[in-house]
């Protein structure tokens, strides 16, 4: 009889057990998928954030869009000022722009315009 019951208190003890492992079994498996699905959002982030404020990710557009002047085109509104306007051209290296030209200085760039503001030549 004694036989018996340690024969069933082992067999009850095991079953408990085996369904105790199970069951931490099944919570691992829930916290790998987790884990998993938390570090997915790094491969594509497709939630359009800004860069933070004290980042250098966006460095040289805090003071407008940078503009890529080409042959042809027309100097942009904001730029057809005297402001921008070169009369020492001497000084700044550039040869004498052709009668009814000038020379413009933006965004750190020199632009040989003509008096429609059509860009010449980008020095």
């Amino acid at each position: 009889m004694k036989k018996t019951v340690v024969l069933l208190v082992s067999t009850l003890m095991l079953g408990v057990s085996a369904s105790a492992m199970a069951d931490s079994n099944r919570w691992n498996n829930d916290h790998k998928d987790r884990y998993d699905q938390r570090y997915d959002r790094y491969d594509h982030r497709h939630d359009h954030r800004e860069q933070p404020r004290w980042s250098n990710g966006d460095r040289g557009n805090h003071y407008g869009q940078r503009i890529n002047f080409k042959r042809g085109e027309r100097l942009p509104s904001e730029f057809r000022s005297n402001r921008y306007m070169v009369s020492n051209y001497r000084y700044h290296r550039l040869y004498q722009p052709p009668r009814g030209y000038n020379w413009m200085q933006v965004q750190g760039k020199y632009v040989l315009v003509d008096s429609k503001y059509r860009i010449f030549r980008v020095a």
